[in-house]
């Protein structure tokens, strides 16, 4: 088969999205022709490979340019519905199978076999243009009725050319059907559960990606709690505070104010390491921290974790999850048994406290944690994939 793997998101550096589509990619390149399709003019092979912990030797790499959503303009529904059809057609058309990573809207799907896999519905579908004016919803064919009773009808048409509807994690799965009107099965994302265990030294650390506008980590307020923390209970602690950043100026600001702030206390920003690195850095801490969704609103889901790739990871090593009570973070954690589930920074340093304070219960937990993190294994995301897909035996033997 020709198959083509779309990572939708358009901004941002290499994460959850990427590495999933790149271990999707590698497995089915056994036996198939892969394309990975992306908008990411930054985003080479050579670099995905690396930081997803692949081999994409035989994955051609497509990049193509953002085209902007839209329904049309016309008010004739059977030429709307084609301009509608016609949206990227593009991306999958030259497909026997197309699958679809996406925040956004999905485009229809023109290849024989269609996938979607929904990180986060960012956003409701829309409805019309803003200069359009709604006729009486009560009178006349459905083409004459208000715009959106087109659109609900288009959007379902839309929907139904993927056979495959898949979603991340049970928090977007609830939050597909709100917004999309569509459930989902829900496939959690591969993780790479293979990091080693070591001997654990003080050492509390963050993974995630420092952003100063939108789906913020929050690694501001996680190195004030540190600081308040450790000159508390925990002076012989270190925080290391670990995630990519990219060229954006208000991303390196916010990155720049990170570094500031951890300059006063027993914390270090890290930014940007390599893979070899940060399996390094999972070994050695003892906990791992993660906050994003603090101080957001309950009308802004999508500012919260999707998942928490991170997070699975760390307990893959040993390292003892104490996270936010947000997004998916509560799939992953058997509260009190594989780590903690914190509502308020208070609580974030009170159960933190307990595990710097009690070794046995920090024993306990590595041993649950590290059972619960196999769970979300590579292994499994490819056998979930493979039995919706119908090519087991292209995907058999997976790593």
């Amino acid at each position: 088969m020709r198959v083509g793997i779309y990572n939708q998101p358009a901004e941002g550096g290499i994460g959850g999205s990427e590495i999933s589509v790149a271990v999707l990619a590698e497995s089915l390149a056994r036996n198939h022709r892969v394309d990975i399709v992306h908008h990411k003019p930054y985003l080479n092979r050579e670099r995905l490979a690396e930081i997803s912990d692949t081999k994409l030797g035989g994955v051609r790499m497509r990049h193509v340019g953002v085209e902007p959503y839209s329904f049309g303009v016309t008010h004739n529904p059977w030429r709307r519905y084609a301009e509608a059809r016609n949206w990227q057609r593009a991306l999958s058309e030259p497909y026997d199978l197309f699958i679809n990573f996406t925040h956004g809207y999905p485009p229809f799907c023109h290849a024989r076999k269609g996938a979607l896999v929904v990180l986060f519905p960012f956003h409701r579908p829309a409805h019309s243009p803003p200069d359009e004016q709604p006729t009486s919803a009560n009178a006349g064919p459905f083409w004459k009725r208000p715009s959106s009773v087109y659109h609900e009808w288009e959007w379902r048409k839309r929907l139904s050319t993927y056979d495959i509807k898949t979603t991340i994690s049970r928090f977007s799965r609830i939050w597909t059907t709100r917004r999309w009107g569509v459930d989902c099965e829900v496939i959690h994302p591969p993780v790479d559960t293979r990091l080693q265990v070591r001997e654990k030294e003080n050492v509390i650390l963050s993974v995630g990606r420092f952003t100063a506008t939108g789906h913020s980590k929050k690694q501001l307020e996680m190195i004030a709690t540190f600081d308040e923390l450790q000159k508390a209970v925990a002076p012989r602690w270190e925080y290391l505070c670990v995630g990519g950043v990219s060229d954006a100026a208000r991303d390196l600001e916010y990155f720049h104010c990170a570094s500031r702030m951890a300059h006063a206390c027993r914390a270090r920003v890290l930014a940007n390491l390599e893979r070899s690195r940060l399996r390094q850095l999972y070994a050695q801490a003892r906990i791992f921290w993660h906050a994003a969704g603090y101080g957001e609103c309950e009308e802004r889901p999508e500012l919260s974790e999707h998942f928490g790739m991170a997070t699975v990871e760390a307990m893959s090593a040993g390292c003892i999850p104490v996270v936010i009570n947000k997004g998916g973070q509560p799939e992953i954690i058997e509260h009190g048994i594989s780590g903690f589930l914190w509502n308020s920074l208070e609580e974030l340093k009170e159960y933190t406290a307990l595990l710097m304070r009690d070794e046995q219960l920090r024993a306990r937990m590595e041993e649950a944690a590290l059972a619960r993190a196999a769970l979300f294994s590579r292994e499994r995301f490819l056998g979930r994939f493979s039995v919706l897909l119908g090519v087991a035996s292209s995907m058999k033997g997976s790593t």
